[in-house]
């Protein structure tokens, strides 16, 4: 379900209204140019026409349909993946791959399992299917950040830098070029490690993903057709959280 508020300002006619009512105010006030109570009371009537836009949103059950509106399940760009698989194939590390494959099938199950559990038009059905499609959707950038990461770091050679720093600890002809070549060595592994750092903590992101998303598709299985998946909340609070904190970092 939607908030209020959020469904109010997402939709589009709220925009034209506003600047409508707005453009009208302002038309009145510099071509006709009224006395001060007059002005008073047409800025009165313009906040009262704002606020009570929701109200009649309410009414017309605009404002209803919007905030229960059912989520769509949203279709896969086999473009999009082809692309990403291609830059996650390339990399030594087969991690990142196999997480893709396994996102992938890991989310058309829960979808199926979903369909099959719940109604498509209960509240409990949209929340499910929302926050699942908005973990699959940030698992993506993270793999994405992944392919980055590893590109950035592709032309660090790790086995030479450790070499020139022994041979550098081993000749002492000129003490102040080592230290200057050291220092920049130094930096260049301690860019490396950070960029792995960073790479683990995405690809740990994305495992905690794929076993929330389990949870859930497990939960789902054993709610009895018909019945409301009390079950399944604990599982679902866990996804939930994971979309949570993904849109934080976004």
């Amino acid at each position: 379900m939607t908030g209020w508020a959020k469904a109010v300002v997402t939709y589009p006619p709220t925009w034209i209204a506003a600047v409508l009512l707005a453009a009208g105010v302002w038309l009145v006030l510099e071509i006709l140019d009224p006395p001060g109570l007059f002005a008073v009371v047409l800025v009165v009537l313009a906040v009262a026409a704002a606020l009570a836009w929701p109200f009649t949103m309410s009414a017309t059950g605009t404002l209803a349909k919007l905030q229960f509106e059912v989520p769509r399940v949203e279709e896969i760009d086999p473009v999009e993946i082809a692309a990403l698989r291609a830059e996650l194939d390339v990399l030594a590390d087969s991690q990142p791959t196999e997480q893709l494959d396994a996102l992938l099938s890991k989310r058309q199950s829960l979808i199926n399992v979903l369909q099959r559990r719940l109604d498509a038009g209960e509240l409990t059905y949209a929340r499910y299917l929302s926050t699942s499609q908005q973990v699959f959707g940030s698992a993506l950038d993270n793999l994405h950040e992944v392919a980055v990461a590893y590109e950035s770091i592709s032309t660090i050679d790790e086995t030479y830098i450790d070499r020139r720093l022994a041979e550098l600890d081993a000749d002492d002809s000129d003490a102040h070029s080592a230290d200057r070549e050291r220092t920049t060595l130094e930096r260049r592994r301690s860019l490396r490690t950070t960029q792995r750092r960073r790479i683990a903590q995405l690809l740990a992101q994305n495992e905690a993903a794929l076993t929330a998303l389990d949870r859930t598709t497990t939960a789902l299985a054993d709610v009895p057709i018909g019945k409301r998946p009390e079950d399944a909340d604990t599982a679902m609070a866990a996804l939930e959280e994971l979309a949570d904190r993904a849109a934080k970092y976004a």
